[in-house]
């Protein structure tokens, strides 16, 4: 009898424990508020008619590529356009599908989904020159106007983003996984901190994982806990069909942002906001799903709405950096 009440306390402990621990985590993950500051673009105009990326500038002038205008856009910080650039061609300064862009100190870097390689332009946007690449381009960030690190499509089935100089020339090879598997399987978005530490979201597995400035792997966590996703077979090809992270972005202070793609609660719209060392600590739902986020120096987050033409800005309120600051 004295045995079963000690194992009847213990189990009830456990309980105790079990539901404590629960609560805890319940409390971490928390709900992240959003405030509107700025919007571009909506039915009654033509200033955008379906944007692809996007990058921000030390100015806070806000450039676009629009893929349906076949341009690249310059907007001031109240979302006024400054100059547009571009048709629909192959020359220079002209476009087939415009897509990914960031930007250095002086000059801004584009691609095309059709074209190889990159074009540039200075912050007028006046095209400079194109720097030529073989590999398709899956995602990139301009480090300076030196050296820029791209993911692509290579022969070793893309594990490896190549850090080039302006003349394409590859200066080295950074592995980033050393298993091969089948096509896209690969396929990431990425991103640097300030320490050059790069975090890595995978679009068709549930892994983000953090590398430090030399290549070393700090951590690798799962957020949908899921295993393996659909695929289906097109000729010879087996592709995967469901997006498990569409974006990833790091702020001034090292959070981490992820934009869900099929698998959250609210697809496409789900942001998970993790803190440097991978552990969830938000999540920030956004109005209208979205192809990516971007996060500007100042730490405004900038997403889609309206089917691409319309750009949103938001200013993240941090409750519980609020609150401390109130404490002090």
């Amino acid at each position: 009898m004295r045995k079963g009440k000690i194992c009847m306390g213990i189990l009830f402990l456990g309980v105790l424990f079990c539901s404590r621990l629960q609560f805890i985590q319940a409390e971490e993950v928390r709900q992240v508020s959003f405030e509107e500051v700025l919007s571009i673009g909506n039915l009654d105009d033509n200033i955008l008619f379906q944007w692809a990326g996007i990058a921000v500038d030390s100015q806070n002038y806000i450039y676009v590529t629009d893929a349906m205008d076949y341009c690249l856009k310059k907007f001031d910080c109240q979302g006024k356009l400054q100059k547009k650039v571009g048709r629909k061609g192959q020359g220079p300064g002209e476009f087939l599908a415009p897509r990914l862009l960031d930007c250095s100190r002086a000059y801004i870097y584009v691609t095309d989904q059709y074209i190889p390689g990159f074009q540039v332009f200075n912050k007028d946007l006046k095209f400079q020159h194109r720097i030529p690449l073989r590999m398709l381009i899956n995602d990139f960030k301009v480090i300076s106007d030196s050296e820029i690190a791209v993911a692509a499509v290579t022969s070793d089935q893309g594990c490896r983003i190549v850090l080039i100089n302006t003349k394409g020339e590859v200066i080295r090879k950074f592995r980033y996984s050393e298993k091969n598997s089948s096509l896209m399987m690969n396929w990431i978005d990425f991103d640097f901190d300030s320490m050059k530490n790069l975090y890595i979201a995978y679009n068709f597995q549930d892994k983000i994982v953090k590398f430090d400035s030399q290549g070393k792997e700090l951590w690798s966590h799962s957020l949908m806990k899921m295993k393996h996703v659909k695929k289906k077979k097109i000729g010879s090809f087996v592709i995967p069909c469901e997006i498990i992270y569409k974006d990833i972005a790091v702020d001034s202070t090292g959070k981490v942002y992820v934009l869900s793609g099929e698998f959250s609660k609210n697809p496409s719209r789900d942001v998970y906001i993790l803190d440097p060392e991978g552990k969830q600590k938000a999540v920030l739902t956004l109005p209208e799903g979205s192809h990516c986020i971007y996060i500007d120096g100042s730490d405004f987050l900038y997403s889609r709405a309206g089917d691409g033409i319309t750009l949103k800005k938001y200013r993240i309120v941090d409750s519980e950096r609020q609150a401390e600051s109130m404490n002090k």
